[in-house]
């Protein structure tokens, strides 16, 4: 089963609405989650095809957020399925949207940061990361960790709905986004010791998918 949680919380009085994109909390925040779930469907679904996952598999979704990434997941699987978020926010609706999971032991949802991933050394065979690489405090270090969890032939997953800063306009600077290229996230990937990786767009919508494998 899962190694032990590890989590810390942090509160702020009267939180923007540009930082609720990047740490969900109040009611904007959950309102912003339940937006999340409906408008990223197709996103879901086109990262999720190249997953693979199979019913054996061990899977991580990394920035969880409303938790629909998650219960499309547990369709996949029969076997353990975690989320983790950094917004206490986030966790209690991916909990609440997939109760089910949650009660019977096969979901666990935790408050944690990517760059410490509260699971031991090559404990998934799969990890995704949907519309969230773009708040990560350091991109390179949470490759470097899920690198970590992942076992032997593991892969990664990355989906985005901006390939690059100029898809991503004036939210950029408005959300304070990281948004690397196709070029600079592949690098990244090989840099943190993924040994393929492969990084295309989708053909109508200009999504950014990035599969990597340990």
């Amino acid at each position: 089963m899962f190694s032990s949680e590890s989590s810390q919380s942090s509160g702020s009085s009267a939180p923007s609405t540009e930082s609720q994109f990047s740490r969900p909390s109040s009611l904007t925040g959950l309102l912003l989650l339940r937006s999340m779930n409906f408008g990223h469907a197709r996103l879901h679904r086109w990262g999720l095809q190249a997953a693979g996952i199979q019913p054996g598999d061990k899977v991580l979704d990394v920035g969880c957020g409303g938790g629909k990434a998650l219960a499309r997941i547990l369709k996949a699987t029969r076997r353990e399925v975690a989320g983790v978020d950094h917004s206490p926010e986030a966790v209690e609706t991916s909990r609440r949207v997939n109760r089910g999971a949650v009660a019977s032991g096969r979901l666990r949802v935790l408050e944690a940061s990517v760059e410490t991933l509260p699971f031991r050394d090559g404990f998934f065979d799969v990890v995704t990361a949907f519309e969230t690489t773009y708040f990560w405090p350091d991109l390179q270090a949470g490759l470097i960790e899920i690198h970590r969890v992942l076992a032997p032939g593991g892969r990664l997953v990355v989906t985005n709905e901006y390939a690059d800063r100029a898809a991503a306009g004036r939210w950029v600077a408005r959300l304070h986004m990281n948004v690397p290229d196709a070029q600079v996230l592949a690098s990244l990937a090989y840099e943190a010791g993924f040994l393929t990786v492969d990084v295309g767009t989708h053909p109508h919508h200009g999504w950014l998918r990035l599969v990597a494998a340990r």
